[in-house]
């Protein structure tokens, strides 16, 4: 079985694997997290605030790069 320290450590293995498997759970924990920041401390907003900043940063890469590909489709890609 493990001790209890082993069965979390486990548990969040499992738990961060998901997690990197579907980005919008990420992105609704850190929102979550983002709607009661008043509680935190400076460090843990400033680090919130970091996550949050590399999200929109990958979506925004992300769109760029989907909006090259749908111009090559436009234009046969040439």
């Amino acid at each position: 079985m493990g001790s209890n320290a082993e069965r979390q450590r486990r548990w969040r293995e499992r738990r961060n694997a998901q997690a990197r498997a579907n980005p919008k759970a990420i992105e609704r924990a850190l929102v979550k997290d983002a709607e009661r920041c008043e509680g935190m401390s400076d460090q843990e907003r400033t680090a919130l605030a970091d996550k949050l900043t590399d999200i929109a940063m990958r979506h925004l890469w992300r769109s760029h790069e989907l909006s090259r590909i749908a111009t090559k489709v436009r234009t046969g890609g040439r």
